[in-house]
């Protein structure tokens, strides 16, 4: 499962694709998903975009509103607003912090 969300990070992905490709209901799937990962089919998902996000922030140099766009999120606020309730920084911030120049990124994942 986690390797079809991986390959369709950037796209929606409905809980009844998840489902049909288990050969579960909607809330069968829901329900072992949650059971099996302890989140959400929705949050799951979510985990993995800002993962990819981070590490194509870490090694890469494209613009932040590219790497949201690419990893799945709407628009570069969207991304920075995940991150920032999820790690409590920003895409900028993490730039910033570690002195590299705007084109540039890198990412230390906070405590918790």
């Amino acid at each position: 499962m986690r390797e079809l969300m991986e390959e369709r990070l950037a796209e929606p992905l409905p809980i009844a694709d998840l489902a049909a490709s288990a050969s579960l209901s909607g809330s069968q799937f829901t329900r072992q998903f949650r059971a099996s990962t302890g989140q959400s089919p929705h949050q799951f998902p979510l985990r993995l975009r800002l993962e990819r996000a981070c590490r194509l922030l870490r090694t890469g140099s494209a613009p932040i509103a590219e790497v949201a766009v690419a990893c799945g999120f709407s628009h570069q606020e969207h991304l920075t607003r995940v991150m920032r309730a999820r790690l409590g920084t920003t895409p900028a911030a993490l730039r910033r912090a570690e002195g590299h120049p705007p084109g540039e990124a890198t990412y230390v994942e906070s405590p918790g």
